[in-house]
């Protein structure tokens, strides 16, 4: 098996993994209303809810999973066909272990829900079913998942891109029929997901044998050693994964438990879209890391310094217009989005997004600097800090729920204060360290970018109040409008130099 490497195969891994979030993108964006309009706010937030339960599975599972395909690649490279074989079939037999545990738990789980969360009655049957297709798609999922270390050995993380279009190709294909041509009920959701997950599962042992013939199932080769070597490098990704969970995965759990299952539902659609820019963040943002290495590599600090710099300037330039099209259009958008929602709702609605929103300015701006702990290798106090983090905000979400009335509001505030504090400071700080430079080396450059925040929202405004927006060809108008105005402000305060090169390039052509 030859391993592909250069940047056309990264550009195409990049490009291919950007379509099959734009899929998943187009997915939600088809099936929110129709789920909302059909069976209520309330009862949509149970799909959220469900996927939450599994990412806390996911804890455990990651624990093996999350560095499975580094030591597996690892031995492949070196042609040690025979270890690598090792890791790969104690993987098998541990996720068959671990699969088979949540299997037993999801059969105590699933007849006792409405013992461990709110469920209205008149839905009662419809979430349970959620849950229990959820789960035992999770298993299939578990069960298959080392077979997906395969597009990582090889290099060909396009294919993933490509297999993840297929999943969400099929799983819409089958919501449409099922929500248009049989009934609108909760759980066809789970159902379509459950069927592409099978079809995915297939894939996966597909391109095993293809693209990396040497890895044979064999349970003779599992032996917990490699399993326990799994564990113990995985534990910090675990760690990461708790972080996660404590400042975007336990919003519906608590909203659930401590305000009702109708401010979970509102809020489960609120958090959808801000949900994708922090997706699109987490994409972008590692593309810049390949050059850090080489300046890192070669100790050349200043240029290393200047190219973090002007990352700093491009994540500005490319997320702070769609950040604020969002906040500013945020309700109109809504309007036409969900339009089974009361006025009353869509106000909440859009103020709840906009506010979990805004930390992305600040995430976009910082992404780039915490690589650096990546390519320092000093990985280990951002785990404690990411924990930390949401620690403090879950407290703060109790806090503000019980002894304040702004109720739902706390579940967003939350971690837009804790996590906006937390890129400022703690990325900004760090990076710097990382890398051997004063403290302070790289907030002037943040801060900078902040001035265009105001001239966007300002001039966003403005454009709103001249466009009528009443319908989708309105919204569209508006935001084309928006972006050419975002963009060429950007430009001038950040990109100038850059752009002008490329121009001059095109011209010398």
């Amino acid at each position: 098996m030859t391993v592909r490497m250069g940047k056309k195969q990264t550009y195409k891994n990049l490009v291919f993994n950007i379509l099959a979030f734009v899929v998943q993108f187009v997915t939600s964006f088809y099936i929110s209303p129709i789920i909302v309009s059909g069976v209520g706010a309330a009862a949509y937030g149970f799909i959220g809810l469900a996927n939450d339960f599994i990412s806390y599975a996911g804890i455990i599972t990651s624990v093996f999973n999350s560095v499975a395909a580094r030591f597996i690649a690892n031995s492949y490279y070196k042609k040690d066909f025979d270890k690598a074989n090792n890791y790969f079939n104690s993987l098998i037999v541990t996720n068959l272990g671990l699969a088979g545990v949540f299997g037993v738990l999801g059969v105590i789980l699933v007849p006792n829900l409405n013992q461990v969360i709110s469920v209205p009655i008149d839905i009662l049957v419809d979430v349970k079913i959620t849950f229990a297709l959820t789960f035992l798609s999770y298993c299939i999922t578990l069960i298959t998942m080392v077979f997906t270390t395969s597009t990582f050995v090889a290099n060909r993380t396009d294919l993933q891109g490509i297999r993840d279009i297929i999943k969400h190709i099929v799983r819409f294909s089958l919501i449409i029929v099922f929500l248009n041509f049989v009934s609108i009920k909760l759980y066809w959701t789970s159902a379509a997901l459950l069927i592409a997950t099978a079809v995915v599962a297939v894939l996966n042992v597909s391109l095993t044998r293809k693209l990396t013939p040497e890895l044979k199932f064999s349970l003779k080769m599992a032996n917990v050693k490699y399993a326990s070597e799994l564990a113990k490098s995985g534990c910090w990704m675990a760690l990461t994964s708790i972080s996660t969970i404590l400042l975007r995965g336990l919003d519906l759990t608590i909203a659930n438990i401590m305000l009702g299952e109708y401010e979970m539902g509102i809020l489960s659609i609120a958090r959808t879209f801000p949900n994708n820019f922090t997706s699109v963040i987490s994409t972008i943002a590692p593309v810049f890391t390949p050059v850090f290495l080489s300046y890192y590599a070669k100790k050349n600090l200043p240029e290393l310094k200047n190219q973090v710099e002007q990352s700093i300037n491009m994540m500005a330039l490319i997320m702070f217009v769609p950040i604020s099209g969002f906040i500013v259009f945020s309700q109109d958008f809504y309007g036409l989005w969900q339009r089974s929602l009361t006025p009353a709702e869509i106000n909440m609605v859009a103020a709840l997004s906009s506010i979990t929103v805004i930390q992305a300015y600040f995430n976009s701006t910082t992404a780039t600097m915490a690589q650096l702990s990546v390519v320092s290798n000093k990985l280990k106090l951002p785990v404690f800090i990411s924990l930390g983090c949401g620690l403090a905000s879950i407290i703060m979400d109790i806090l503000l729920i019980k002894f304040t009335p702004i109720g739902i509001y706390a579940l967003v505030i939350s971690p837009t204060v804790v996590m906006i504090l937390r890129y400022v400071l703690f990325n900004s700080i760090y990076g710097a360290y990382c890398i051997n430079q004063p403290w302070k080396c790289f907030f002037s450059t943040v801060m900078k970018t902040w001035v265009a925040i105001p001239i966007l929202i300002i001039g966003m405004i403005f454009i709103r109040r001249v466009v009528s927006i009443t319908n989708w060809s309105g919204l569209m108008i508006a935001a084309i409008l928006s972006a050419i105005f975002g963009y060429g402000v950007m430009i001038l305060l950040f990109g100038r130099d850059q752009f002008m090169k490329i121009l001059k390039k095109k011209g010398e052509k």
